[in-house]
């Protein structure tokens, strides 16, 4: 837990310094999610449609090395319906998280305006708010994933790794990200992975 506080307070202390060598950039993309929930032998997968959005800064560190941190939004959203004897049920899950990314590359230039940079880093993520809504005819039913009664854990650390693709100031990256901690506080376990792909303009 000091670990991720200390991410999340460095990544804040470099927005705020305002170094005159850091690049600040905005990015958004597509990020799919998967929630595995396993027990003894057992396990099941729920898969979720994600979006994010962010600022982050790059520093130039040395030898081509650089670190890239930022904060951005993302959103986790799932629908579904299934009709039994001319019922329609609806269901519909959407999670809100905030998430600090913080990653090291090493840029490898490909003439004047390309550079290819593969990167690695943790990603701390904290769930605003996560909730299920399920629709028979007209009445609904609505379950809070964090409430006083729920064993789920709103923090997660994630290690992610991908590469990143820049022509001049457009930026093109891809990777995957995986859980390390367990979401469930009861005995199952839940941990997050998926693939994050998306496009980023320096300012």
């Amino acid at each position: 837990m000091k670990k991720i506080i200390a991410i999340v307070a460095f990544v804040a202390a470099m927005f705020v310094a305002g170094n005159a060598q850091a690049q600040m950039s905005v990015r958004f993309g597509y990020a799919p999610e998967t929630f595995t929930s396993s027990y003894n032998n057992y396990s099941t997968s729920d898969s979720f449609n994600g979006f994010f959005a962010g600022v982050f800064n790059t520093f130039d560190l040395k030898n081509g090395l650089n670190l890239t941190a930022g904060v951005q939004g993302r959103m986790n959203i799932k629908n579904d319906q299934i009709t039994l004897l001319g019922v329609t049920t609806k269901y519909n899950d959407q999670q809100l998280l905030v998430e600090v990314p913080v990653a090291v590359s090493y840029g490898i230039a490909l003439g004047n305006n390309l550079k290819i940079s593969p990167f690695i880093g943790p990603m701390v993520s904290f769930a605003l708010s996560g909730k299920s809504k399920t629709t028979i005819g007209s009445v609904v039913d609505t379950d809070d994933w964090y409430d006083n009664n729920s064993n789920r854990n709103r923090l997660n650390l994630s290690a992610m790794g991908g590469v990143n693709v820049k022509y001049v100031r457009l930026n093109l990256f891809a990777g995957y990200q995986m859980g390390l901690l367990d979401l469930d506080k009861s005995d199952i376990t839940m941990k997050t992975s998926g693939y994050f792909v998306g496009l980023g303009y320096d300012l």
